[in-house]
Formats: C-alpha cells, sequence, structure tokens
C-alpha cells in the first residue's frame, strides 16, 4: 500500500498506481489503496489530498482547502494521516507526529518525487541500492540510526515527522517543523481518553470486522474496551486476541486478560501458540520492506498470528497496542531533569521508587538513570564502531525528558510501518492507534514537572480508563516480559544462524562473524546483556536477504516505462 507524487512534469509514477482524480495526474495511490483513507477536496486550482486514517469531515477539510491548510493539520484531526497541497508550481506536505505513516523524498532532473515507501523510491533506478552506512549505523544502535534524514537506500530521504516540507520545481524544498508540546495545568486523563477514543473510533467504524490484540496489559486492552463501547450502539463486536503458550489458560497476563473481558461488545478469543511460533524461525520468508520491522525475529509468530487473524476470525482490519509504553513510560533520565530543575525533593521521591524497583540505592538510580542518556556501547563484533549518521532530533525540544520521548515514538511509529506492509500481505490492515498525532499531543500536555516517574506504571492511563478497566488491571504496576522466549528461540535456531549470519553483513565488511558468533552463543545460554545487539543483527540480516531478492516495483512516465 503507497501512495505519492511528483512536483513536475512529466509525473512519473509505479506501474499500476491510480491518478488520485484526473485532475491531479501528478498525485496517485496503488489500486489498493482504500477509499475511506483518502479524502480529496478542491478549491479553484488549490487540492487538498489526505492519506491514511483520519477523522476530518469534508465540510472541516473543505474549509481547510478554501482558507489554506493550517499548520496544526497532522494534529487536528484523530488519526495519523499525511496531508499534501497541490498548487500550481507548489506541492506542501504536512507529515504526522510519530512517522506512521512516514514521507520520503528522490530528487530527478524534472523536480522531485516523494512517496510513503523508500523502497517503492527506490525502484526509480530499477536496481535499488541499499544505504550501507545506515545499515551500519543500525548496528552500532537503533539510537544512531535514528539520527539524520537518510533512509535504507541511496538517495531517499524521508521527511520528518511533524514537520511541513513545502516542494516547488526550481527551488530547493523547505523543511520547518510545526509541532511544540502545549503544556496544560490539568485534564490530562481526560485528553487520553479522548483522543483514545477517536483513535478507535476511525478504524472501526470503516471495519467489516474489526480485532484488536487483547493481552490483558494496559494498552491493547484499552483499545479492546474503547472499541467494544463504540460498536454496542450498532450490535457489532470487536475481536479481542488473547495470545496464549498452547495448553496454558492462566496466571500473569492472561488472568489480567480474561478479568477485562467482561464487556458484552468483546468478543474474546484464544490464540494458542505453539512451538512453529518461536523466534527467529522462517527467516527466510521474511518479506522485502522499506526497513528491518520490529516482528522480523518473531517473524514466525507474526506470520502465523496475521494467518490465524484471516483464517480464525475473518479479521479485515487489526489494532495493536504498539507505542503505548514508548508514550506513556517516563524514561529514567527524568530523575536526572528534575534535579537540574531543582525539583529536588520531587526527585529523591521518585529515585527512591525507581530505586526499590531496581533494588539499587538511590545514588545509583541517579547514576544508572544519567546513564541511559549516552549511547549503548558498541558491540566489539561491528566494524562499525563510530557512529556514521549524525543530525539533530527532529524535535528540538527544550526538555531532555520529551526529547527522549519524542525520539522513541517516531522511532518505533516509522519501523512499525514495516510491520504494517507485512500485514498487507495478508489482506489485514494493521494500525496502531497509540502513534496517532492526536493522542501523542494530547499526553505531551502534561508539563514536564508534572510526567510520572519512571517507576509509576502508567498513572494517567489508569485514571483515563478507571470507569472501565477491573479494579485489579488499575492496580497494576508492571507488565509482561517475553524475553526468555527469545532466549529459548535463539538455543533452538543456533546451529541455522550460525551459518545464516555469515551473510551479507559479513560479505559487506560490517560484522564479524567470529565474534557475533561468540556473541549468539552466549545469548543462548542466557549469559551477557546482547540480546537487543544479536536481534539487531539477525534481523537486519533477514531484511538484506529479502531486498535484495525481491523485484523492484518498475515506474512509469504517461504510460511508458521509466529509464
Amino acid at each position: 500500500m503507497w501512495f505519492g507524487g511528483s512536483t513536475g512534469p512529466p509525473f512519473p509514477r509505479p506501474v499500476g498506481a491510480l491518478p488520485v482524480s484526473q485532475q491531479l495526474p501528478q498525485v496517485w495511490t496503488n489500486d489498493g489503496w482504500p477509499e475511506h483513507e483518502r479524502l480529496l477536496v478542491s478549491h479553484g486550482d488549490r487540492h487538498v489530498v489526505v492519506f491514511g486514517p483520519c477523522g476530518a469531515t469534508v465540510g472541516e477539510l473543505h474549509q481547510a482547502t478554501v482558507r489554506g491548510v493550517p499548520d496544526d493539520v497532522a494534529w487536528r484531526w484523530p488519526g495519523s494521516c499525511v496531508v499534501a497541497q497541490i498548487e500550481p508550481g507548489t506541492v506542501t506536505i504536512w507529515t504526522d507526529l510519530a512517522s506512521a505513516i512516514p514521507v520520503y523524498t528522490r530528487r530527478t532532473p524534472e523536480g522531485v518525487l516523494w512517496a510513503s515507501s523508500s523502497r517503492l523510491l527506490a525502484g526509480f533506478d530499477e536496481k535499488p541500492s541499499v544505504n550501507l552506512d545506515k545499515v551500519a549505523a543500525r548496528l552500532v544502535s537503533p539510537d544512531t540510526a535514528e539520527a539524520g534524514t537518510d533512509s535504507f537506500f541511496h538517495g531517499i530521504e524521508r521527511v520528518p515527522p511533524g514537520h511541513r516540507l513545502r516542494m516547488t520545481v526550481r527551488r530547493e524544498p523547505d523543511t520547518r517543523v510545526m509541532w511544540r508540546p502545549t503544556p496544560m495545568a490539568d485534564g490530562h486523563a481526560l485528553r487520553l481518553r479522548s483522543a483514545l477514543e477517536d483513535a478507535v473510533t476511525v478504524r472501526v467504524d470503516h471495519s467489516a470486522q474489526p480485532s484488536t490484540d487483547f493481552s490483558g496489559g494496559f494498552d491493547s486492552t484499552a483499545l479492546g474496551l474503547l472499541a467494544a463501547e463504540r460498536l454496542a450502539p450498532e450490535g457489532r463486536a470487536i475481536v479481542g486476541v488473547t495470545v496464549h503458550p498452547e495448553g496454558v489458560h492462566h496466571g500473569g497476563d492472561l488472568d489480567y486478560a480474561r478479568e477485562a473481558a467482561h464487556h458484552p461488545r468483546l468478543d474474546h478469543r484464544w490464540m494458542p501458540v505453539t512451538d512453529d511460533h518461536t523466534p527467529y524461525g522462517k527467516l527466510d520468508l521474511v518479506p522485502a520492506t522499506d526497513e528491518p520491522a520490529p516482528s522480523t525475529v518473531s517473524y514466525a509468530y507474526f506470520s502465523g498470528q496475521l494467518a490465524w487473524l484471516t483464517e480464525e476470525v475473518g479479521s479485515d482490519m487489526h489494532m495493536t497496542g504498539d507505542g503505548g509504553d514508548a508514550l506513556l513510560l517516563t524514561p529514567p533520565y527524568y530523575l536526572v531533569e528534575l534535579l537540574k530543575r531543582g525539583r529536588i525533593r520531587r526527585a529523591l521521591g521518585e529515585a527512591a521508587r525507581w530505586a526499590h524497583v531496581r533494588r539499587m540505592s538511590i545514588l545509583d538510580a541517579f547514576r544508572t538513570a544519567n546513564s541511559r542518556a549516552e549511547p549503548d556501547p558498541v558491540p566489539s563484533w561491528v566494524n562499525a564502531k563510530q557512529p556514521v549518521v549524525g543530525g539533530e532530533d527532529p524535535f528540538t525540544l527544550e526538555s531532555p525528558t520529551l526529547r527522549a520521548l519524542m525520539r522513541t515514538m517516531t522511532q518505533a511509529g516509522r519501523t512499525a510501518h514495516a510491520d504494517v506492509q507485512i500485514a498487507e500481505a495478508f489482506g489485514i490492515a494493521l494500525h496502531n492507534p497509540y502513534f496517532d498525532s492526536q493522542v501523542i499531543d494530547a499526553y505531551l500536555s502534561v508539563p514536564v514537572d508534572g510526567l510520572p516517574g519512571p517507576a509509576r506504571y502508567k498513572p494517567i492511563m489508569a485514571e483515563a480508563m478507571r470507569d472501565l478497566f477491573p479494579e485489579r488491571l488499575v492496580r497494576r504496576t508492571t507488565k509482561g516480559d517475553a524475553s526468555s522466549d527469545h532466549h529459548h528461540g535463539l538455543r533452538k535456531a543456533l546451529p541455522a544462524l550460525l551459518d545464516f549470519m555469515d551473510g551479507y553483513l559479513a560479505g559487506e565488511g560490517l560484522v564479524d562473524v567470529a565474534g557475533l558468533r561468540g556473541s549468539m552463543r552466549r545469548v543462548a545460554m542466557g549469559v551477557g546483556d546482547e540480546l537487543a545487539q544479536v536481534e539487531s543483527a539477525v534481523a537486519t540480516e533477514a531484511w538484506l536477504r529479502a531486498v535484495r531478492s525481491a523485484p523492484a516495483i518498475p515506474w512509469e512516465t504517461s504510460g511508458v516505462r521509466a529509464a
């Protein structure tokens, strides 16, 4: 699924792309793009197109078109959407706050191509060239890969989230940040609840059979219960899916999920997970995407879940709670920021709570929190020893805590789009409402001094959902952990993985195979803290193999294949 356009004739587009209207041959989508996720309004020679789930009405969009699109358009309406305004000689694009629907650009002699897929734009050259510097940066650390505006393909740039991009044929593109959080004194739970209700509404209202993860945690449970409330007057139901080990139906998250599934319009289903769903399985089947997908090492499970949703549920739209942790859990560096702001009593209190949870002294809590602001050490088996990608945060916010939150959200939101691309192959529209601009804007209306400490488990969310959550869930203070499954999966797949990693990364000189294999053996035995680095390397190798074996999407100009 993709959309895009160009600034000047001869208006090239991918083979099979369809113009959004006869008046706009320079703006197009693929032929499977859903009608309800594309709004087009014209006024004279000004045309405004909205791509993605959006709560705007045609009347509201018409008003914006007549007056000129306001710069708060990215978070003015519910949903995750990109807005494009096309005028003679000028194209202006507003991006969402989390890059949940990313926008990429590519220069050509005739102008600028723009699209929602970097791999699609890379196909304009017929033989896409992978940006190995970006690949190396990902091996160093995800934060390093997030910096800058380059993509995983040479010559393809990404537009930062929450920005306005203005392109003309003869001038350099102009990119400016549009969003800053607006602190509000109170009402935070109400704003978060309203934003989540609207985010759910714009999705379930257009779905024949909606479904959602229903894990027993705050984030997916909220989506399921809010959807059930929305659908109740229509007599429809949302399918809430709780994943469980085959033969196990009680304990931990499963008990929370069972207790929360009380709503009459929530159809609670249980999906069994077997040994066939173990992490690190079916890596040879991972499809090509814009970048390594978060689900890559769990592809055996993710593809199994998508197939199960299709066959057992008949779902056409599935929601996940991804992004909830990134937004609602305050990073530990907040303790240091409180000290720097002179909030000493508050800093000591929050540090004491976090130290208790982590079983360390208060002094060690501050030291650990401060160290979390530093980049992770580069694994010894990564041959790129220094960060190879630079650049500032897309949001130059005064608060380091807010910068960390937004960096995490934009990284997670953009990479989650690769999972959306995978789900499309199964006929399921995958949605992550916590990456919606209005949800982010609502939660970050909390003043910096009023954010919950890192040891507090989503208190604003608990207050927002108090009337729908069971009391025991409201009191929950921890979340589940799946790292043991990943250690088990690595042990099971280790012999094949040791050979698998002597592949493209090694061939490009980006990893030392012997050192990487040593790390993989240690992680398989549960020794050390290299699991995240190993997973990143495996996912990157699987992505490189998929991209280099997949055919490029061809382009054409006025019915003639582009050279």
